[in-house]
C-alpha cells in the first residue's frame, strides 16, 4: 500500500485512513490487515485500467490513472481454453511434446495419441468417445497433420457444460467470422470450413454449424501463442484478450511456468492513455507487420509506427538510392495507401523514384535469399551484410534480423568470447550498441530480445576490458555491469524454462561476481597514506 494523499476513510471499517491500494491507487486502507479482509470484495475491481468502445477498434483498455514502468497492469493465471496449435505436427495432447511412431501411445479409452510419460489429456477424450463411436488413429508423424486443428474448438465446447461460466467468458470476445468467410488471402482454415469438419469427424448433430464457426474465430482472433512448450501451444485469455494491438506496444507480455499470462507496462502510461500489446513480430517490416495482422486478426493496423514511413527516423522498410552517387535513403511517403496503385519509393536527398513494385520484386528476393542462408554462421552473416549493405539502409529490418543473430553468435564458439580476436570482439560490441538503440525506439515491449543483446554486451565488455590494463579495466567493468544490470531488469521475469530465463540466472549470478571484482579493483587503486 502507499500513502494516501488526501484525507480519506478505510473502505472497510470507514475510519480515517492513511494508505492506499498499490492496484488502482483510489481505494483506501487503515491498515493492511483490514486491506486483506476487503479484498475479496475489491479484487474484482481492482485495476488501473478500465474497458472502453468505439467503432475503429471496438474494446480496447485505456489506463484510469499513470501506470509506472514495471507495473503488473494484467495477471491472467490460467487460460479460459489451450491446446495444440492449429498445424501442428502430432503432439502429446497432456504436455505437447513432439511424437513419434516409436513415442506416440494411444489413448486407452479415445485413441489420441500420448506421449511415453502422459496417462490422459483433455476433454476431447469424453468428447471422442461419446460422439465418434471409434476410436480415433494416428499413423502419420513428423508432419502437419489436419485432424490435430479440431482440439482447441472440441475443447472450447466442452466448457458449455463443464465450465458454463468459462463459456460465457469465452462467448463474449471478438470472432470476425463475418470477415473470415470473405474471399480473402485467409491464414488459416476459414471458420465454417472448420466447423462442417468437427461434424463429420465426430459424427455430431445437436450443435450448430454457426455455433463451432463462431468459436474457431474467437479462438483464432485472440489466440496467444504459449513458448514454453517446444513446440508452443496456443491459448486464449480472459482479460489479457482485449488488449489492443500497437507495433510499439507500451506493454509487454510474459509467460509463466505453469500457462499464466503477466502483461507490464515498458513505457511509462498517462491516465487515458491506450493500453496495447504487439499481435505480430514487431521487427518484420511494415508491410509484412500489415499483411499478417490482416490475415489472422481481420484489421490494416494504422498505429503511429505503421504511419510513420521513417517508423521514427529509424529508416527500418528504407533503401539507399538507386541512383547509387547521391548517398540518400528511399521510402514511399506512406505504406498505407488507398486504391491498388502503392506509391514510388523517393529519395530524401536527390528526389529520385523507383516503382512500388520494382523495390518489391528485390526485397522479395533479398528475403528467398535469407531465408536460405545459415543464421548460426559467423561468416554467412558478414557476407549477407556485406553484400546488401549497398542496397539496403544500414537498419533494414533484413540487415537488422541478421544483425541480430550474428551479434548472439560471435563468441558462441566452443572456446568462447576469449578466443575471439580484437576486430571481430570489437565489431560484436559495435553490433551490440546499435542494435539496442534501434529496438528500444522501435519495439521498447520486446524485452526477450533487448535482454539477450544487452547481456552479449556485457559480456563482450568484460572480455574486452579482460584484455585492458588494470587502469583501464575498472572503468570498462563498471560500463559492462551497467548492461548486465539493465539485461537481468528486462528478462528476471521470464519462466527459467525458457532459454531468456536461463540468461537472467547467469545475470543474476554474473552481477555478484562483477560487483566483487570491482571492488577489488577498487581496493586495489587506493593508494597508501
Amino acid at each position: 500500500m502507499g500513502e494516501a494523499s488526501v484525507d480519506a476513510t478505510c473502505a472497510f471499517c470507514e475510519t480515517r485512513a492513511t494508505q492506499k491500494c498499490g492496484g488502482c491507487k483510489s481505494v483506501y486502507y487503515c491498515s493492511r490487515e483490514h486491506q486483506k479482509k476487503h479484498w475479496k470484495l475489491h479484487s474484482k475491481v481492482c485495476k488501473a485500467f478500465k474497458l472502453t468502445k468505439d467503432k475503429t477498434l471496438g474494446r480496447h483498455y485505456v489506463a484510469t490513472r499513470k501506470i509506472d514502468v514495471g507495473e503488473i497492469v494484467i495477471k491472467d493465471e490460467n487460460p479460459l481454453i489451450a491446446g495444440p496449435m492449429h498445424s501442428t505436427v502430432p503432439v502429446c495432447l497432456n504436455c505437447y511434446v513432439v511424437l513419434t511412431a516409436k513415442t506416440a501411445v494411444p489413448c486407452e479409452k479415445c485413441g489420441w495419441p500420448l506421449c511415453l510419460e502422459c496417462k490422459s489429456h483433455g476433454p476431447e477424450c469424453e468428447f471422442t468417445m461419446k460422439n465418434k463411436g471409434t476410436k480415433v488413429s494416428i499413423t502419420d508423424f513428423g508432419l502437419p497433420h489436419p485432424t490435430y486443428r479440431c482440439i482447441c474448438a472440441v475443447r472450447a465446447l466442452c466448457l458449455k457444460n463443464e465450465h458454463p461460466e468459462m463459456y460465457r467468458k469465452l462467448l463474449q470476445l471478438e470472432d470476425h467470422c463475418d470477415l473470415a468467410t470473405r474471399d480473402m488471402d485467409y491464414a488459416f482454415e476459414k471458420p465454417l470450413e472448420l466447423a462442417r469438419f468437427i461434424k463429420r469427424f465426430f459424427k455430431v448433430e445437436d450443435i450448430r454449424d454457426e455455433e463451432i464457426a463462431r468459436i474457431a474465430g474467437i479462438l483464432q482472433v485472440n489466440g496467444h501463442e504459449v513458448p514454453i512448450t517446444e513446440p508452443p501451444y496456443m491459448a486464449v485469455y480472459d482479460l489479457s484478450s482485449y488488449l489492443e494491438h500497437n507495433c510499439r506496444a507500451n506493454c509487454s507480455k510474459t509467460f509463466t511456468s505453469t500457462g499464466g499470462v503477466i502483461v507490464r507496462a515498458v513505457l511509462p502510461i498517462q491516465k487515458g492513455d491506450h493500453i496495447s500489446i504487439c499481435y505480430t513480430d514487431p521487427l518484420w517490416g511494415l508491410t509484412s507487420r500489415r499483411h499478417h495482422l490482416l490475415q489472422t486478426k481481420f484489421f490494416e493496423c494504422s498505429c503511429e509506427r505503421c504511419k510513420d514511413p521513417t517508423e521514427f527516423g529509424m529508416m527500418y522498410n528504407a533503401i539507399l538510392c538507386t541512383k547509387g552517387e547521391c548517398g540518400g535513403s528511399m521510402l514511399p511517403p506512406t505504406f498505407i495507401y488507398q486504391g491498388n496503385q502503392p506509391p514510388d519509393f523517393v529519395c530524401d536527398k536527390c528526389k529520385n523514384t523507383s516503382p512500388w513494385d520494382q523495390v518489391e520484386q528485390m526485397i522479395e528476393k533479398i528475403g528467398q535469399e535469407l531465408a536460405a542462408m545459415k543464421k548460426d554462421n559467423v561468416d554467412a552473416c558478414k557476407k549477407f551484410i556485406n553484400r546488401y549493405r549497398k542496397l539496403l539502409h544500414e537498419n533494414h529490418f533484413y540487415l537488422t534480423d541478421v544483425k541480430v543473430a550474428l551479434a548472439q553468435i560471435i563468441g558462441q564458439q566452443s572456446t568462447g568470447l576469449p578466443t575471439v580476436n580484437d576486430d571481430l570482439l570489437g565489431e560484436k560490441i559495435i553490433l551490440c550498441q546499435k542494435l539496442n538503440d534501434i529496438l528500444k525506439t522501435l519495439v521498447p515491449a520486446e524485452n526477450r530480445i533487448r535482454g539477450l543483446i544487452l547481456f552479449e554486451m556485457h559480456a563482450a565488455l568484460a572480455e574486452f576490458g579482460r584484455r585492458q590494463g588494470k587502469e583501464e579495466l575498472r572503468g570498462i567493468l563498471m560500463e559492462s555491469r551497467k548492461f548486465l544490470a539493465e539485461a537481468y531488469e528486462l528478462l528476471r521475469y521470464e519462466p527459467e524454462i525458457l532459454p531468456e530465463g536461463q540468461v537472467a540466472i547467469h545475470a543474476k549470478n554474473n552481477l555478484q561476481q562483477i560487483d566483487v571484482l570491482i571492488k577489488a579493483l577498487c581496493q586495489n587503486a587506493v593508494t597508501p597514506m
